[in-house]
Parts: structure tokens; sequence; C-alpha cells
């Protein structure tokens, strides 16, 4: 779950990221467009031909068109001010001219500007929906799936937690045994109602020696506590064949266990 709501930030972050950019590049570029400007456009388009965009833009002077493998790159120019709307398909091209008397304030002669200028750019909101949908999509399969092992474990009884918890500690961890015990000492505590954690074997063995139903493995049960203690705390270095070993032991103890449990209720 908390490695679902660090992924669900780290995408909130490059969604914010991919927004400021977005938005720098879609001012960047504005300017006003003059009369007698030349405005360079990109059309992208698989049904529209060049008799059909001349058509279109037959209120702007065509400079020049040159198609390429999968677009058309107009150079235009317009002598009459005013807002103009061209209608490509779906999309629509807003080119507003505005007139240089009008727009500036000059006491000198007027220069023209021999420069095409550039298209443009809008950021495109519909992708920041989609990597919405995405986060969406991607925390719910998350938490669908903690929620899905969270149930399972809950309908698990100890000694299935139990062989699940051992089960899943990797051979390599270096504190292996530690974990194995730590898991043993859960079961008894749940199963039993007793509380064991945090106490010596010495002392664990004395608690639980009443318990009727670990009579018959109580030697065996001190003698794994006891072997794993020597591992743990005296500098000894398990190998992966020894830790094994030691879980196939500690399995067998609490099936057997298990079992005598099960016979008596």
């Amino acid at each position: 779950m908390k490695r679902a709501k660090i992924i669900l930030f780290v995408l909130i972050a490059l969604i914010f990221c991919m927004c400021a950019s977005g938005m720098g590049e879609a001012t960047a570029e504005k300017r006003s467009i003059f009369i007698g400007d030349l405005i360079e456009l990109k059309i992208t388009s698989q049904s529209i031909g060049i008799d059909e965009l001349r058509d279109k833009f037959k209120d702007f002077e065509i400079v020049d068109i040159e198609e390429e493998q999968d677009s058309f790159l107009l150079t235009l120019r317009s002598f009459e001010p005013g807002e103009k709307t061209i209608q490509i398909g779906n999309k629509e091209i807003k080119i507003d001219v505005k007139s240089t008397l009008k727009e500036i304030k000059r006491d000198d002669v007027f220069e023209g500007d021999s420069m095409p200028i550039a298209a443009q750019k809008s950021f495109e909101w519909k992708y920041v929906f989609f990597v919405m949908i995405g986060i969406f999509l991607i925390t719910g399969v998350f938490n669908l799936l903690w929620l899905i092992k969270r149930r399972k474990k809950t309908q698990m009884d100890p000694y299935g937690i139990f062989k699940m918890q051992v089960k899943g500690v990797p051979l390599e961890d270096n504190e292996y045994l530690v974990k194995l015990t730590k898991s043993f000492k859960e079961y008894i505590e749940t199963v039993y109602s007793c509380t064991i954690r945090g106490k010596t074997t010495s002392e664990l063995i004395e608690e639980i020696r009443l318990i009727p139903d670990l009579q018959p493995v109580l030697p065996a049960v001190q003698n794994w506590l006891t072997d794993s203690d020597r591992f743990k705390y005296m500098g000894i270095t398990a190998g992966e064949g020894k830790k094994q070993e030691f879980l196939e032991l500690l399995l067998e103890l609490v099936r057997k266990i298990d079992y005598a449990k099960e016979v008596k209720s």
C-alpha cells in the first residue's frame, strides 16, 4: 500500500511537470500577427489535398505550399485585419491578423517583417487526461491486489499464516533465523493466548511447558531454538543449506503442534 502511494505521488509530480512545460510551450511562441507578416503553418491530415487547402485558405495570400510525407507546410500572409477561422477536419485554426497602425504607436517609418511566424503551439490536454486514467488504473490495481492479499491473509488460520510468513523469507536474508523465530512465537501466541515475544529461549520454554499440546514436541522446540541462537548470537554464519534445514525442521514442528490442536478440538 505504501509503495502504491509513492507511485501515485511520483506520477502526479510528473503530470505537474508536463503541464508546466506544456503551458510554457503554449505561450513561448505567441506574439501578434500583423498585416503582411508571413505565417507558417504545418497541416497534418490524411484526408485533405492541395486544392482543398487552397480553398480553405482562400482568404489569405498563399506564398508557398510544400508537401511532405504526411503533411503540408504552408506559408501565408494577409493584408486584411481581423480574426479568421479555418476548419480542417475536427480542428479549428484561428488566425487573428492585426492592423499595424492600431497596435503600434510609432512616430518613425514602419519596417516590414520578412521572417515567418511559426504556428502557435497549443498544449494537448487530452494527454493529461490519458495520463490521469493511467494513474487511476495503476493505483486501482495496486489497491485491489493489496486488498485481495489482506483478505486472503485474514481468511487463513494461524497455521496457514505461519507457513506463508516463513516460506516468504528469502534464504539470503541476513536475519533469516530471527524472522523464522519471530513467526514461530507469533503462531504460539495466537493459538495459545500467551506472551512469549521478547523472552529468551529458557524463558520461552518455561512459559510453554504447561501447555498440553506442546508436551510431545517440547524437547524438539528447545533444540531448534537453542541451535538457532548459536547462529544468531555467536557470530556463526549459516549457509543457505543450513537455513533450509532450519526451515524444514520448524515447519515439521509446527505441523505436529497444529495437528495435536486439531485432534484435541
